[in-house]
Order: structure tokens, then C-alpha cells, then sequence
């Protein structure tokens, strides 16, 4: 394995958090298989440096080098029709065996477009296992978690497209200062015409290492039974598009699942959700805890622990039971 590049985003001119973690993820193989580890950077202007520029940021998260493209359509959101054309240039002149992007809306958007573009392998969302002998392994979960797809990188005879969810504690660290490289962009995306930005009033749950969802079965009461659990819990909350729906309401209320917010806590507690493939598609939890009075819901299959009850009875009571021990 020669080349691993990592899609990087930018957050107010800062690498979003999740392209950090994958970056740090690229590192660790990158070092075990003797590989480089280029973080790509499609920007609208070059970064200004200083001690905590973008690049000195990319740096000490284990990029041995920065592909830097700028160009003003780049201040677009990204989506394969604004960023497509840079990154596929950037593949075609610096071949990697494997491309790494952080699971943002973007990032959907491009990667499985890139991955046909390149005629290489794609995989959403895999758990990424490598073993001394330096074999990679990429495994998903599919049909709602009850089976699982497997890949080994080393079978593949050609590159490979992941995306990742966030949540990764994955420590790497690279030199103070890595090479840049300015790429001047030859091709560039059509762009489109912004006619309008609305912001997004329900909170990112993308690094809450605690979740709660609330499910249909909780009707108009989902997001604040789940938001009062949560918040003894100290995590955040969140509801099933379902239950969003028979509210009426999405302005504050994140939904959880496939095309909506994914989230990959180390717990996730669903409460009166049954455990639809568009939810669970959407979960990549480490623990998931399914509350649900039906013990016939299908969310009870893919659940490491699961509580027949009712779910606003089960909330207060865990509740309760975490203020009494303080």
C-alpha cells in the first residue's frame, strides 16, 4: 500500500473534528504498512499560517503531507457536483490504494461517486480491524445488524472508499510541520447557485459519546422523554424520523437514522423505537440499550441489552435511580 488519502473538511476555515479522527485513523495504518498519509484540502483560499493554522493542525493529527487545492467555487457546500472534479484529480495524480472520508453529508455525497469514478471498492461506515501481520479487514453491519459484510483490503486488487462515523478515540500524532503540496486546480465542478442557507437549530450529535433516542411509540412526547434521560445522563438526544413526523416538528429535533444524523455513541438508549432499517442504518453504536413494551419489536435482535417496559415509566425510573446515587 503506497498512497492513503484522507478527505478534509473545513468549519469556519478549522478542520472539522471527524476528518481529524479520520485522519489519525489513516495514520496508524499508514504506519503499520509503511505508507504516506496525505490529507487532502480542497479550500477557497489558502490558509493563513500562524501556530495553529489549518495545516499545523493536520500536521500534528499525522499528515505527512497536505494536498492543498484552493479555488473560489470551493467555498461551496461539498457535494460531488462543487468537490468531485478536485478530488478525483487529486486520485488520478496521486494514485491511492485507499481513500478515507469522514461520514458527514458531504462526504455521502461524494465518496460512493468517487468510488464509481475510480472503479474502486466502496464501503459505508465499516469497523476497520489490522492485524500484526498488517492484514486490513472492513466489516459492516447490514439487514439491520443481524449479518455482517467483510472485506480484506489485502484480497482487493483495487483502491477502496470508506467512509467513517465519527466517535473514534484513535491517538495519532504526526511532525510539527508536514509538506505541502499546492495543486493547481486544473478541473473544477460546475458549482450551482445558493439561493438560500437556513441553520441547523438542533444540536450536532456526532461526538456525544451518549445518546438517546426517542421513538414513534413515544408520539408527541419523543424528544423531551429522550431529552430528560439524556440529560441525566449527560448525553444528547434525538428522535426517529418517525416519531418527528407524527410530531409534526424537526426545527429542534435531530433525527436519527440513514439519511439523517448518523451517530456512532459508546451508548445509544432507544426508547419506544422498534428498530426500522432506516434508523438503525443510521446507529453505530457501541452499546445499544432498546426500551420497548412490544417484545416482539425487531430493534430487541440487534440490542446488547434490552428492557420490555414502558419506555416514559423505564426513563423516569432511571432517572430517579441516577439522582439517588447522586
Amino acid at each position: 500500500m503506497a498512497n492513503i488519502l484522507v478527505y478534509i473538511e473545513l468549519v469556519d476555515d478549522r478542520p472539522l473534528p471527524a476528518s481529524l479522527e479520520a485522519l489519525a485513523i489513516g495514520r496508524v495504518i499508514a504506519s503499520r504498512l509503511g505508507a504516506t498519509n496525505y490529507a487532502l484540502l480542497p479550500c477557497a483560499a489558502r490558509p493563513s499560517y500562524g501556530e495553529d493554522d489549518a495545516i499545523m493542525v493536520l500536521s500534528r493529527h499525522g499528515a505527512d503531507k497536505v494536498l492543498l487545492i484552493t479555488h473560489a467555487r470551493l467555498a461551496s457546500p461539498p457535494l460531488f457536483a462543487t468537490h468531485g472534479a478536485v478530488v478525483q484529480a487529486a486520485c488520478v495524480a496521486l494514485p491511492p490504494t485507499l481513500v478515507l472520508f469522514a461520514s458527514t453529508a458531504g462526504a455521502r455525497d461524494i465518496a460512493p461517486r468517487l468510488a464509481a469514478q475510480l472503479a474502486a471498492a466502496y464501503m459505508a461506515e465499516p469497523q476497520i480491524e489490522l492485524d500484526g501481520q498488517g492484514n486490513l479487514t472492513f466489516t459492516r453491519a447490514i439487514c439491520g445488524g443481524r449479518f455482517s459484510r467483510r472485506l480484506r483490503g489485502n484480497d482487493l486488487e483495487r483502491p477502496m472508499v470508506l467512509t467513517l462515523d465519527p466517535g473514534h478515540e484513535t491517538a495519532a500524532s504526526g511532525d510539527e510541520e508536514a509538506e505541502v503540496i499546492v495543486v493547481p486546480p486544473s478541473t473544477i465542478g460546475e458549482g450551482f447557485e445558493e439561493v438560500g442557507r437556513q441553520p441547523d437549530a438542533a444540536p450536532d450529535l456526532s461526538a456525544a459519546r451518549v445518546v438517546v433516542g426517542g421513538g414513534a411509540g413515544l408520539g408527541s412526547e419523543a424528544l423531551r422523554v429522550a431529552h430528560e434521560l439524556a440529560s441525566a445522563l449527560g448525553g444528547e438526544a434525538g428522535v426517529t424520523r418517525e416519531a418527528a413526523r407524527r410530531a409534526a416538528t424537526t426545527a429542534a429535533a435531530p433525527i436519527i437514522d440513514a439519511t439523517g444524523r448518523r451517530i456512532s455513541p459508546r451508548l445509544y438508549i432507544a426508547c419506544a423505537a422498534s428498530g426500522s432499517y432506516s434508523h438503525l442504518g443510521g446507529v453505530g453504536a457501541e452499546t445499544l440499550v432498546a426500551i420497548n413494551r412490544d417484545v416482539k419489536a425487531p430493534i430487541f435482535k440487534v440490542a446488547r441489552y434490552g428492557l420490555v417496559a414502558d419506555a416514559r415509566e423505564a426513563a423516569a425510573a432511571i432517572r430517579g435511580a441516577l439522582e439517588r446515587r447522586g
